[in-house]
């Protein structure tokens, strides 16, 4: 009995590892470390986490993450501006389906999407 789980728990193991590896793993940034990544705009802006608003629910956005996305509400801090930039930017380039918008949308765009999503960090969890 204990060799059969141990010979199922070995296969599941490898079928992970191999999705995984497929995936592309962990997404990677486009060579800039993300720390280095700059913010040019203020994110608590009320123009701006408007206008990252309105981007957001009138595109794929609103219908991939929800019109309450609950992966970005109530996190605070948690998640670093860069790190979402990079995010929109790139995709998740493997790790999650997400494609990436960084020829769809303006610098501007995206930082205002950043905006929005860190805004969304200091509501209350629903």
């Amino acid at each position: 009995m204990m060799k059969k789980i141990v010979f199922y728990l070995s296969i599941i193991v490898a079928v992970f590892s191999f999705n995984v590896s497929l995936a592309g793993g962990v997404p990677a940034s486009d060579g800039d470390s993300d720390n280095e990544l700059v913010v040019p705009i203020d994110l608590t802006d009320p123009d701006a986490i408007e206008a990252g608003k309105g981007t957001f629910h009138s595109t794929c956005a609103d219908y991939c993450h929800g019109h309450e996305p609950a992966l970005f509400i109530g996190r605070g801090d948690e998640l670093e501006p860069q790190y979402i930039y990079q995010t929109i930017f790139n995709g998740g380039q493997g790790a999650t389906p997400m494609p990436p918008w960084g020829e769809v949308f303006s610098e501007e765009e995206i930082w205002e999407l950043v905006s929005y999503i860190k805004f969304l960090g200091t509501i209350e969890e629903l």
